[in-house]
């Protein structure tokens, strides 16, 4: 078996596409349970409010890190599965909402629950 330099070119392409995914949502799920663990200052007041429970950052980190990683996949299988007239467009499409989900994820996290101490 043989490979062609359009193989060639594809893989590299992918390979870029993929190690900048993968670095940008691994530093955004890094960032968001490094910002769920933050201690809070909560209002002294009774009954406390829902955001001010210990486990109120984990559902919104949660679901942050699981749509990065859901993200990165349809990166990844739009990169391997997709012609190369759609592939470019489709990726930069990906990309973008990838590091806007990186970006938004952790600020979400970290603004779900009380004052953020630090």
């Amino acid at each position: 078996m043989t490979t062609t330099a359009d193989d060639q070119a594809k893989a590299r392409a992918l390979w870029r596409w993929t190690v900048t995914a993968a670095m940008i949502a691994a530093v955004s799920i890094l960032l968001i349970w490094v910002a769920q663990s933050l201690p809070s200052i909560c209002p002294a007041i009774y009954p406390a409010p829902p955001s001010c429970a210990p486990d109120a950052r984990s559902g919104p980190a949660l679901l942050g890190s699981a749509s990065l990683v859901a993200l990165f996949v349809a990166l990844w299988v739009a990169g391997a599965v997709l012609r190369p007239k759609r592939r470019d467009k489709a990726l930069r499409i990906l990309m973008i909402v990838l590091v806007v989900a990186a970006v938004v994820a952790p600020l979400w996290t970290l603004t779900s629950s009380g004052f953020t101490l630090g």
